[in-house]
């Protein structure tokens, strides 16, 4: 497998502590030094040196063997993040009622740049269930919500209602969401294996997104001030 090529990084510390601390915390896992180092095209002095401060102020964690992980303080920053933001429990209500309805993971994504990521999603208890990994870009064109986007904010209605990502073995639809004035506010997502997401099942989990991101649409619309439409983060 080829080497993936190192982020091409800002010369600034800031941006480079950022950086160790966006890629700790999407990772999912904890992270090598060097592997860290590696990955974001910088030294290991300059990682190290970087980590010792994240460390003191919390926003990693040192696990012995060369591990970091993120750390409490970064945590608590996320959790108090989500918890101020307005949208979240209407939001949250919506992926609820989607997965119950679908027994499939349920999602929503904003646009960050050109990409998109998932900000918040309900699983099911299954073992095989699949799910998009929070707070990980993936690009607006190479994934269903991505596309939904950009269709909803181009103005290019699709004719479904849907985005339809038949990739295997996971595959996802997708509809937008849109705030006042047409406004994207981001997408709501069905993640599921081949054999429970396939031509039969997206004749009816199609109508349901679609359904269900109108529903989102129209309460954001109703219970939040027109001055908040740069999207959900």
């Amino acid at each position: 497998m080829d080497q993936a090529e190192p982020v091409a990084l800002p010369g600034g510390s800031v941006e480079k502590a950022f950086a160790l601390v966006g890629e700790l915390a999407v990772s999912g896992a904890p992270q090598r030094l060097g592997d860290l180092a590696a990955k974001l095209g910088m030294t290991k002095p300059t990682a190290h040196r970087l980590l010792r401060s994240l460390t003191a102020m919390g926003y990693t964690k040192p696990l012995g063997g060369g591990l970091y992980s993120v750390g409490p303080a970064l945590v608590g920053i996320a959790a108090a993040t989500l918890g101020a933001v307005k949208e979240r429990p209407l939001v949250r209500r919506t992926l609820e009622e989607l997965h119950a309805r679908t027994g499939l993971t349920a999602s929503f994504a904003i646009q960050s740049g050109d990409a998109a990521v998932v900000v918040d999603s309900v699983e099911p208890d299954q073992a095989y269930r699949v799910s998009p990994r929070l707070g990980v870009p993936v690009r607006l064109t190479e994934c269903a919500a991505g596309r939904a986007m950009l269709a909803a904010a181009a103005g290019n209605e699709v004719p479904t209602g849907y985005v339809y990502d038949d990739t295997e073995p996971v595959r996802s639809l997708a509809a937008a969401v849109r705030h006042h004035r047409g406004v994207v506010a981001g997408a709501l997502l069905v993640t599921g294996l081949s054999f429970t997401v396939n031509a039969e099942s997206v004749e009816v989990l199609g109508p349901l997104i679609v359904e269900q991101a109108g529903v989102l649409s129209a309460t954001l619309q109703a219970m939040l001030p027109a001055e908040t439409v740069e999207g959900i983060a």
